[in-house]
């Protein structure tokens, strides 16, 4: 991991590109209080409005607009667009490509950019740097000027060629960049050589161990029913779910669960690849039960982005701050002594072995799922 600007060399002041490409750090909150992409914000020039030397320090190209989405609705479409801008950004020979992006999906469009463009900017040592923001630029504690900052001091650095995140201080080569495993704070990155990192995952792992142990006491002399419960990530690019309906239909299910975006979101623009769609097609098609918990072990908001909202809508349940192993081991054990989709999910909303906090749960949407699988 490249450590914080402040400790390389800056580099004679030199052009950066930059490629707008939707996420977070462009979205607006609604009236409703959800975030929705599709806005063209200039987040360069609001800045320099908010940094009064930032122009003297930094020379900026013309912002170019990849992307006005949320990242979890990215595909290969769209990253064949945002290849094509740093392609055009490149022929003008900047010392460094800045892309705005949003955080659910902001490593593999990482990756994707390294694979495409190494030997190319390493050639032209240059270097492409993604960043983002945990809030939008409305809130009154967003990190996208602290990221933003980040970013234009690293891209000004003597850093390799390369393609990194930078994120919350951290300059990351894109072949080793993670998301770091909830800790009680807002989402970050780190590299998977870290200690830190790993001792956290390690961590994370001991704790899902303990609570399945604990599981394992409640629900003595119970078999668990592996056949009827299928974990499911959409926490990564799928062009559709066909093979996993196919494996639905060859096999009895009655549950599910689904592995989301660390802010509980997922692709829902594409009828091919949306998750809310899947969750609807089912519930009303199969009575199979959608369960939801997050990639990093952060609590699921089935309320916070216009792709959560309709993945509540359609009928997908949140395990709030349940661990994702541990959801798969409560489901295996419950499958069937639950014998209807109703109480499934009581069963798997009641603290059994300190495995879900009750207090985060709110009632009013659980109130509102109960109505749509007794339908």
């Amino acid at each position: 991991m490249i450590e914080p600007t402040s400790q390389l060399t800056p580099a004679a002041k030199q052009t950066t590109e930059i490629i707008y490409a939707g996420g977070t750090i462009s979205s607006i909150a609604t009236a409703d209080g959800y975030r929705e992409g599709g806005h063209v914000i200039d987040l360069v020039s609001e800045l320099a409005r908010r940094m009064p030397t930032f122009r003297e320090r930094f020379s900026v190209g013309k912002p170019t607009v990849a992307y006005t989405g949320l990242s979890e609705n990215l595909e290969p479409k769209y990253w064949a667009i945002i290849e094509e801008h740093v392609a055009n950004a490149l022929k003008r020979h900047p010392h460094a490509i800045l892309i705005t992006h949003g955080t659910d999906s902001m490593e593999q469009t990482a990756r994707y950019l390294q694979k495409k463009f190494l030997p190319v900017i390493t050639k032209q040592k240059t270097k492409i740097i993604i960043t983002a923001a945990n809030d939008d630029i409305l809130h009154p504690k967003t990190d996208a000027w602290e990221n933003l900052m980040f970013s234009f001091e690293s891209a000004s650095s003597n850093a390799p060629a390369n393609v990194y995140v930078a994120f919350r201080g951290r300059l990351i080569p894109a072949d080793v960049v993670v998301k770091e495993p909830f800790n009680g704070r807002e989402m970050n990155y780190a590299s998977m050589k870290d200690k830190a990192y790993q001792e956290s995952m390690s961590r994370v792992k001991n704790h899902s161990d303990w609570l399945i142990s604990k599981l394992e006491r409640v629900f003595e002399g119970v078999t668990p029913d592996t056949a009827r419960v299928k974990a499911y990530d959409v926490s990564i690019f799928r062009e559709d779910h066909h093979e996993f309906l196919a494996d639905i239909e060859a096999h009895p299910t009655r549950a599910v669960l689904l592995n989301l975006y660390h802010s509980g979101t997922a692709n829902t623009e594409n009828p091919r690849m949306s998750v809310a769609k899947l969750i609807k097609k089912l519930r009303t098609e199969r009575k199979i039960v959608s369960f939801v918990v997050t990639e990093n072990n952060s609590p699921v908001d089935l309320h916070a982005y216009e792709t959560s909202v309709q993945m509540r809508l359609a009928g997908g349940v949140p395990l709030y701050d349940m661990p994702r192993e541990v959801a798969l081991a409560k489901l295996q054990y419950l499958v069937k002594s639950a014998t209807t989709p109703v109480a499934l999910i009581q069963e798997m909303l009641k603290a059994r072995a300190d495995e879900i906090d009750e207090n985060l749960i709110i009632s009013d949407d659980i109130r509102q799922l109960i109505k749509l699988y007794k339908g």
